[in-house]
């Protein structure tokens, strides 16, 4: 049996008063960024800071739809180009204005890195038009059906090129944005604090600073939440949800987000290069289980690779595997894995990434493997999964695209060109599949649903992935914050919080 310890907490912060007078938003999150540039940074604790220095084009709101933000209007004249109508009268935080030569320098910037190229690559560098500094004209050399979605994705947020140029590493610590905040102090693994941005263009909001504080701890977050030093703590732990919900200075936010939580295997190395061995993880787990112990009744149990927030997923379509140990060794004995084998589940150190790794051990001992596990703080394991002389067998994760469409699930998690890099760090690829995930994003839109449901079938029957659930964000905040509706992404936009 598995057992959840936790701390007892008793509820002595909030309340109107601490509302009064209020100057500071302070958030609490598991993890730090990795980088204030947004075409280096690649999770949603990064974009949960950078939401709040940077603006984009578009944005998706948290109820899904796509609205303008630095653009007053996008216009298609053909399914290849694009007319950008740029929002007038905008500054960056260092008192620049916004021009379409900043947005043209973004986009080719977001076009030819590493992190994001298979978003905005498509772009022809050639047909920038830049002559109106308040009209931005390309083309795409193909045509594509996410792209307009794709103007919200963070890794667009628009940057000074002066600036940039001048320093392209620079914008990694000392970030320059049009949004309303501005970069103070970074103490990485401690705490970021930002401030109001005097030449913001939009609604001041109702607070001038804004604290993130790192705190692994599931535990530490709640205390911090509990005695009121922390307004908002992200990522709270299932088995704490109901001492907020107990907490009468308390408010508990809960929304269905669109990640992924899964178990990836490695197909480049070990055991799991035999597609039988991937397969007979699907019967070794009690995954339906595992979720219920860990999450206790919070998210969806996960039967494919797109989460069903998104268009075209088949996975309520599909029936949660059994456990079945016998057929489990079975698959493994024909794959020639020898009963005690050792394979490494490397997994983030949150509590219920262990919590997950430790059940997950229990229950592979029963089919004859031997688990050992590595828990490490979150950019240490990011960057030790991406290594080429890896080591892992097996690792813990969850994504969430940030642009809301079927390709980019499959394209960032399965693609073979996103071999290593998160969260394709199973190193899988197929060119079936490639091909199939370009087709995609190409085709008409009534074409589409045939072709992703030919792609996920694909994923699921080549086994690089064992799905455990759609999850939840589970949300603790004080009772005098209003104005906060938690984006599915897991990444928000936290200054239109007001207190009362």
């Amino acid at each position: 049996m598995f057992l959840a310890l936790s701390v007892v907490l008793t509820g002595c912060g909030g309340g109107e008063e601490a509302a009064k007078d209020k100057d500071t938003l302070t958030i609490a999150q598991a993890s730090d960024a990795e980088s204030m540039d947004p075409i280096v940074q690649n999770s949603i604790y990064a974009e949960n800071i950078i939401k709040q220095i940077y603006d984009t084009l578009l944005v998706r709101t948290p109820e899904g739809d796509i609205e303008n933000r630095l653009a007053e209007s996008v216009e298609q004249p053909d399914d290849v180009s694009y007319v950008i109508k740029i929002r007038p009268n905008v500054k960056f935080s260092n008192g620049e204005d916004l021009t379409s030569e900043d947005v043209a320098y973004t986009l080719n910037r977001a076009a030819t890195s590493n992190e994001y190229g298979y978003i905005y690559g498509q772009i022809d560098p050639n047909s920038y038009d830049t002559s109106d500094p308040n009209v931005l004209k390309f083309r795409l050399k193909k045509p594509d059906a996410t792209f307009k979605a794709a103007l919200a994705h963070p890794a667009a947020s628009i940057v000074d090129k002066e600036t940039t140029e001048a320093d392209p590493e620079g914008l990694g610590t000392k970030p320059v944005g049009t949004g309303p905040f501005k970069l103070d102090s970074w103490k990485k693994l401690d705490n970021t604090s930002l401030s109001y941005n005097e030449n913001y263009w939009g609604d001041k909001p109702a607070f001038d600073k804004m604290v993130f504080r790192i705190i692994p701890e599931d535990s530490n977050r709640m205390i911090e939440l509990d005695s009121g030093e922390a307004d908002i703590a992200m990522e709270v732990a299932p088995n704490d949800a109901s001492k907020v919900e107990e907490n009468e200075n308390l408010a508990l936010y809960t929304k269905l987000d669109n990640s992924v939580h899964f178990m990836g295997l490695t197909v480049d190395r070990g055991i799991f290069e035999n597609p039988k061995a991937r397969e007979a993880m699907d019967y070794a787990l009690d995954m339906q289980a595992i979720v219920d112990a860990v999450y206790m009744g919070h998210g969806k149990i996960a039967t494919g690779p797109i989460n069903p927030n998104i268009p075209y997923s088949i996975s309520d379509s599909i029936e949660p595997h059994k456990r079945d140990i016998e057929k489990a060794k079975a698959l493994l004995a024909e794959a020639g894995v020898k009963e005690g084998e050792t394979v490494q589940l490397y997994c983030h150190d949150q509590q219920s990434r262990i919590d997950m790794a430790t059940i997950i051990q229990s229950q592979l001992k029963e089919v004859g493997l031997n688990v050992e596990i590595s828990p490490m703080e979150w950019n240490t394991y990011m960057s030790t999964l991406g290594k080429p002389d890896h080591k892992h067998d097996m690792f813990l994760m969850s994504w969430s695209p940030s642009v809301v469409d079927p390709h980019y699930p499959l394209y960032a998690t399965y693609h073979s060109d996103k071999k290593g890099t998160g969260p394709n760090f199973m190193f899988y690829g197929n060119p079936e599949l490639d091909a199939l995930i370009e087709q995609g994003l190409r085709a008409p839109e009534d074409e589409r649903a045939a072709i992703y449901k030919q792609a996920q079938e694909l994923v699921i029957n080549d086994h690089p992935v064992v799905f455990a659930l759609y999850g939840e964000q589970i949300i603790g905040a004080q009772k005098f914050i209003k104005n906060f509706d938690p984006d599915p992404s897991g990444s928000n936009e936290f200054y239109h919080i007001t207190f009362e």
